[in-house]
């Protein structure tokens, strides 16, 4: 009894010593240890470094510790981290250079002649064009060239409508939404149809040559905006409906071309989603930036 007693005494001493310790610990936390407040080293980890983290051969405890140790010592461990992290970027970058870099590398002849193609809805060369090559580059230019020109000529035509001129207003608006729409339909559209015909209807189709296909489609729709400019609404209709029935047509036919072999039943079915993702498009440009 005594001796555990005894035990017990001494175990009670040691965790009041802890505590103490503890305690002295706490109540210098914003005092100096060395020539750094413990109570600062947050502030200071979230001015050294995007990881606020201590390195592992950091030992806090130690009266030794300088300010500006613990400032290198931080630096160089961030630095650690973020070249880290920049070579995987880095990395990324090589793998997706390496498949999708020959997209971009194309001769400007080739997109000269898939642009002719393009023009012409019911014409085998366009399809024989990318079925030797598919590109991404036509596509990115075709679809940028058209944003410019429908936030340029979407506000020229709301100035020609105007009733009173002196108040009008240009709608910066137009720019951000003819780049949502606009590669919204030209990237986004064939990206879900590729992935409704390979995981619903099992066709296997190639994504580069679908956003390729679907892209070049809007060819005609450049000269088309150009027309737009004529302050006549039933001019700039007719025009957004024979961009409606260019565009399907090409499309239809150069899709069908590709899907033929793939899909014997549901190749019905994928056209005429092409043709409601065009008519969706049409309505946008008739009623919201010419109507």
């Amino acid at each position: 009894m005594q001796e555990n007693s005894d035990d017990n005494f001494k175990q009670n001493l040691d965790s009041q010593n802890q505590e103490n310790s503890e305690g002295d610990f706490n109540n210098h936390g914003n005092e100096q240890i060395g020539n750094i407040g413990i109570g600062d080293i947050p502030q200071n980890l979230e001015k050294f470094g995007a990881m606020n983290r201590y390195p592992a051969n950091i030992n806090l405890n130690d009266p030794n510790l300088d300010k500006e140790d613990l400032k290198n010592l931080i630096f160089n461990e961030n630095q650690n981290v973020v070249e880290e992290k920049s070579n995987k970027f880095l990395s990324f970058l090589d793998k997706y250079k390496e498949s999708f870099g020959k997209y971009f590398n194309v001769e400007l002849e080739d997109i000269k002649q898939k642009i002719k193609g393009s023009l012409i809805p019911l014409n085998k060369s366009f399809y024989q064009s990318i079925d030797i090559e598919a590109d991404l580059y036509g596509p990115f230019w075709i679809l940028t060239t058209i944003i410019f020109l429908i936030s340029l000529i979407g506000n020229f035509s709301s100035y020609i409508y105007a009733e009173d001129k002196e108040k009008f207003v240009y709608d910066y608006n137009h720019v951000p939404h003819a780049i949502l729409i606009i590669y919204g339909f030209g990237f986004g559209a064939p990206i879900i149809l590729w992935l409704i015909m390979k995981f619903i209807f099992r066709i296997d189709i190639d994504l580069v040559t679908n956003i390729c296909i679907y892209a070049y489609s809007y060819t005609i729709l450049i000269p088309i905006l150009l027309i737009c400019i004529i302050p006549f609404k039933l001019i700039s209709t007719l025009a957004l409906l024979y961009f409606l029935l260019h565009s399907c047509t090409f499309l239809f036919y150069n899709m069908y071309l590709v899907i033929q072999q793939k899909a014997q039943k549901s190749k019905y079915v994928v056209l005429g989603l092409l043709g409601g993702i065009q008519l969706t498009l049409f309505f946008f440009l008739k009623f919201y930036f010419f109507g």
